[in-house]
């Protein structure tokens, strides 16, 4: 069987495994993407926490702007604090390090400095703007509360307030765009990553429906060119050990046994062809045979009545020779001439009868030669149902792509027992030949018996009407004899006109037989050549 292949790497796997490996690697891509988006929104919920603390930030100058006022109005407040804090918070989202969480508790959260552009300059522009808000504000508690400075003062920290709590405002505006730039690069990752998944997951089920869809076709379009009769298709090639590469090597393996039977069905039809048509051509000349026979045992007839027409005068004129010895010397010398006619004729019967022996003969011996072909034309047709059910059990392994095949293992089948039941016919009529054969051999052995039996009466005729001739004296003893004689004569030609009439009667007997014969193996040579048809149909 032909066909293999090289096995490439993905053929080592079962269909199963390929798209196990398809779901593990789109698993593997939905994994990643899952854990990068995972990743970069817990990064994005740190953004979130730092733009919590940087907008607290404004809150920190509000709040201090807020004690200072409350300490200048003489209450116990000190901006001091609030302030360490946001410069605490702002040392940790630049440069990083702990923060203050909750102002309440005292909990602090550990920061990672900003990636944010310019941040160091911001950094250092608070670092100014605190400095000054913080001696603005010293200076804004120690004046007195009736000092006409306080108002100005006031205005300058107010507008150091607000420039602060601006460059905190700007900061966290920098971070949240900063964040928002992120979240950004991190959806557009995504889609490239999703993208890139799918490209894979097609590529992949592509390769793999490749891998399926193909040997698949190319199986489909053989199958159908096997099931319109040709067998010269290629091979299917087995480049993978998967559930593909196994049903490609069974249909090469099907195919061979295809090939195979083809073969061997056209060459047993070939010989039956061949047997049937000797089988018909013989018959034929049988058959022309028996009409021969038949012909020659009506001249034979037709001659042995003859005859007896002969010896029936034979015996009237020897009733009137008694009269006169003249008369009984010419009837004794006409009878001498019609007694060696006889001994003529008899012995032309006794030659006849020998052929239509011999020929009864051949005709038995063809007979059985016709037996020993119908023997092997039966065990032709017994092969040929073995092979019909050898290829059933093959289509029935092949299951659904063998349906066709089956139809025609089954009609090789019907064939062969048409082929049996022609022959069990033929046979019955051979066996009937044979028996009228046999006793036509009887009938002929008696005839040749009583034409021996008649040619000795002639022949001593023929002694009693030479002596007669010789001796005129004795001539009515002689005539008396002769009567006697001629009427024993007549007996036997009678006896021997019935055995004849018998022979013809079997004769026809046996031409009509021969006829049936002729026409079942013309039947048989037809279905022979149907079976022929049949067979032509599959091109190997």
């Amino acid at each position: 069987m032909s066909g293999q292949a090289g096995i490439t790497l993905m053929g080592k796997f079962s269909i199963a495994q390929k798209l196990g490996f398809a779901a593990l690697g789109g698993m593997a891509a939905i994994a990643a993407i899952v854990g990068y988006t995972y990743f970069s929104v817990d990064a994005h919920r740190w953004d979130g926490e730092v733009i919590d603390l940087a907008g607290r930030q404004r809150m920190l100058v509000q709040s201090a702007m807020k004690e200072v006022l409350l300490n200048s109005a003489g209450m116990q407040s000190s901006p001091d604090q609030t302030l360490r804090a946001f410069e605490q918070t702002l040392e940790a989202l630049v440069n990083g390090g702990l923060a203050p969480d909750n102002l309440s508790t005292g909990t602090t959260i550990l920061l990672s400095p900003v990636s944010v552009p310019d941040a160091q300059t911001s950094y250092a522009r608070q670092k100014g703007l605190l400095q000054d808000f913080r001696s603005l504000a010293n200076a804004f508690i120690a004046l007195p509360a009736n000092d006409p400075r306080r108002q100005a003062k006031l205005a300058e920290l107010m507008q150091s307030s607000q420039s602060l709590s601006a460059a905190a405002n700007d900061f966290v505006q920098s971070v949240d765009t900063h964040s928002d730039s992120k979240l950004g690069i991190v959806m557009r990752n995504d889609i490239l990553l999703g993208l890139l998944a799918s490209l894979a997951a097609i590529f992949m089920t592509l390769a793999i429906g490749r891998n399926i869809v193909r040997p698949l076709k190319a199986c489909v379009e053989r199958s159908h060119d096997i099931a319109v009769g040709n067998l010269k298709v290629d091979y299917l090639s087995v480049t993978s050990e998967d559930e593909i590469g196994v049903l490609s090597a069974s249909f090469n393996s099907m195919l061979d046994s295809l090939r195979d039977i083809a073969s061997r069905t056209r060459m047993v039809t070939e010989n039956l062809n061949a047997s049937a048509a000797e089988i018909f051509a013989t018959t034929k000349e049988q058959a022309a045979a028996t009409r021969q026979q038949a012909a020659a045992v009506q001249q034979i007839t037709a001659t042995v009545e003859e005859i007896n027409q002969s010896g029936k005068q034979v015996a009237e004129r020897a009733k009137h020779v008694s009269g006169s010895a003249q008369s009984m010397a010419n009837a004794s010398n006409v009878g001498l001439q019609a007694v060696e006619s006889i001994v003529k004729a008899m012995e032309g019967i006794r030659h006849q009868a020998g052929s239509v022996a011999d020929n009864i003969v051949t005709l038995s011996e063809r007979t059985q030669a016709i037996g020993e072909i119908i023997a092997t034309v039966t065990d032709i047709a017994e092969q040929s149902n073995l092979v019909a059910l050898n290829a059933a059990i093959e289509a029935a392994d092949a299951r659904e792509d063998g349906r066709r095949f089956a139809v025609v293992a089954n009609e090789i089948k019907n064939l062969a027992d048409q082929a049996k039941d022609a022959t069990r016919r033929v046979r019955n009529i051979l066996e009937e030949i044979q028996r009228g054969i046999n006793t036509s051999v009887l009938l002929t052995e008696e005839a040749m018996k009583r034409v021996e039996y008649g040619r000795e009466k002639v022949t001593v005729a023929d002694d009693a009407i030479r002596k007669m001739t010789a001796n005129v004296a004795e001539s009515a003893n002689a005539f008396q004899q002769i009567g006697g004689a001629t009427n024993q004569q007549q007996i036997g030609f009678e006896q021997v006109v019935q055995a004849l009439q018998e022979i013809r009667q079997a004769s026809q007997q046996t031409a009509s037989s021969t006829g049936q014969l002729e026409a079942a193996a013309g039947g048989f040579n037809s279905l022979s050549q149907q079976l022929r048809d049949v067979v032509e149909k599959y091109r190997v």
